[in-house]
């Protein structure tokens, strides 16, 4: 009867061990692609105030580079794109909450976020640039300490001001345009914007104009939550190619021609 007993509990354990390795075999290695096509759709959180990565056309649309990549992601995973448009300091915490799928906002990769995201390849490195009036006597980064200098709140154009200009006032607002605006109305000596953005804003503003070089370099990247790598490995894939066939290239073409502030 033992042995009868012995023999029916291994046969019970080694049918268990089979159960089991069915069910690990049958889990899926892409848990956010499927869960983002059993929705259909791939949520994109942008800020759209940052040309030409996102922005608002004339017929009230959210477009930009940004969102052109944003679709191709969505088109390889084979659902629709939906657009959440949101203050720039509420992306990393709604992303960390669920709240979207991808961060698609001109976001430089900052070690500090890393900590809290998960970055995409690098799909563009540019920098800082100061937006001056014309005939101001600004005329180094030294000269910025002291000034009212305009930001997009929860930037690193923000923090960068924070941190390296203590007796300046720095006046955040909610997006880059409106720092630039601060600049051309006179309620800012002084702008501090990423380099694309702040050409667009002095291209056809005679009154402001940039400062020579760059006040320091970023590199830029959309960002995924944490332990999403199989979405992250389809961004990157969508990323990569578009760096390489030129169509990341023509996407800032086409916005910086089209964008008018």
């Amino acid at each position: 009867m033992k042995k009868i007993l012995a023999l029916v509990l291994a046969l019970v354990m080694a049918m268990s061990l089979v159960a089991c390795g069915k069910a690990s075999a049958g889990d899926s290695a892409t848990p956010t692609i499927d869960a983002i096509k059993e929705k259909g759709k791939l949520v994109v959180m942008t800020n759209a105030s940052f040309p030409p990565f996102e922005y608002i056309d004339a017929q009230g649309n959210v477009v930009g580079v940004d969102l052109e990549l944003a679709q191709k992601v969505a088109d390889a995973i084979g659902v629709e794109m939906e657009i959440v448009d949101m203050d720039f300091d509420l992306l990393i915490d709604s992303l960390k909450n669920g709240k979207g799928d991808l961060v698609a906002a001109g976001m430089t990769a900052r070690p500090d976020r890393a900590e809290i995201i998960d970055f995409s390849t690098i799909y563009i490195s540019m920098g800082l640039k100061v937006i001056v009036p014309v005939g101001t006597d600004i005329k180094t980064f030294d000269d910025l300490d002291g000034k009212k200098i305009a930001v997009q709140e929860a930037t690193t154009a923000d923090i960068y001001a924070q941190e390296n200009y203590k007796n300046a006032e720095i006046l955040s607002f909610k997006s880059a345009i409106d720092a630039g605006n601060a600049v051309k109305s006179g309620n800012a000596d002084c702008a501090i914007v990423d380099m694309l953005p702040a050409e667009y804003m002095t291209a056809n503003s005679p009154e402001i104009e940039l400062m020579d070089e760059l006040l320091s370099a970023e590199d830029t990247a959309m960002g995924v939550a944490k332990g999403h790598e199989d979405l992250l490995a389809v961004v990157n894939e969508v990323l990569e190619k578009a760096m390489e066939d030129g169509s990341l290239e023509a996407s800032f073409d086409k916005h910086m021609e089209n964008f008018e502030l």
